[in-house]
């Protein structure tokens, strides 16, 4: 598989748990925000016994954090079982749009974090990627049924995913029956669309007030913010 580095240590990547990180490269998407472009069509080969070996001399840690890119790109089904063999924990960060491969390594996940671009009606255009609505939604679907833990997550970008998309996002989670959903906070540091990088983030008291008013659509609404 396409690597693009391993992080030995991270504290919030995966709730409840000190972490590595892996970044696999390569993505179907092209979100104008993505701001880990380098890993749409870049990356090194390397075996899933390099990448075990390198999270398996990290003694701190109790979990992986598995994202990219997008992970599903690949094959990880032995990635994450080498990994829950080494009695860690796994998390995966996926766009949901390979259901089929999500569903066969849900056996060998604890959390997944599944990010939901846009509303559905704008999807296709805003990832740039045909079929991708019908598809994240099928995945949400399987993530709901599964009875796994996940949540589902919301980067608010100001002109692009503003607070009306997100209502209309959270009405379709809420009914959907997921329990949790993240908004994120903009980051417009090496967008790849280089026109949001001079696009203010919301404040942290604007993303709370956005979360405050989609509270009671989904069970759970939180908000990360990295700024004030």
């Amino acid at each position: 598989m396409l690597i693009g580095g391993v992080l030995d240590l991270s504290t919030v990547d995966f709730p409840g748990r000190l972490c590595s990180v892996i970044f696999l490269s390569l993505c179907p998407f092209r979100c104008p925000y993505c701001h880990n472009h380098e890993l749409l069509t870049g990356g090194m080969e390397a075996d899933v016994s390099d990448i075990v070996r390198q999270v398996k001399e990290n003694y701190l840690i109790d979990g992986v954090c598995i994202t990219g890119g997008e992970p599903l790109v690949h094959d990880i089904s032995q990635l994450c079982r080498e990994l829950k063999n080494l009695g860690l924990d796994v998390k995966l960060d996926t766009n949901g749009y390979y259901t089929e491969r999500l569903e066969k390594v849900l056996n060998w996940i604890d959390y997944v974090a599944i990010d939901v671009k846009t509303t559905f009606e704008k999807y296709d255009e805003f990832v740039k990627c045909k079929g991708a609505a019908e598809r994240v939604a099928k995945s949400i679907e399987l993530l709901v049924d599964s009875g796994i833990e996940f949540e589902a997550r919301t980067t608010v970008v100001p002109t692009l995913v503003e607070e009306e998309d997100v209502l209309r996002i959270a009405r379709f989670l809420g009914n959907a029956g997921v329990k949790k959903y993240v908004l994120q906070q903009f980051r417009n540091e090496n967008t790849l669309d280089e026109r949001l990088r001079t696009v203010k983030p919301f404040s942290r008291e604007r993303m709370i007030e956005i979360a405050e008013r989609i509270n009671g659509l989904v069970e759970k609404v939180f908000v990360r913010c990295e700024r004030d």
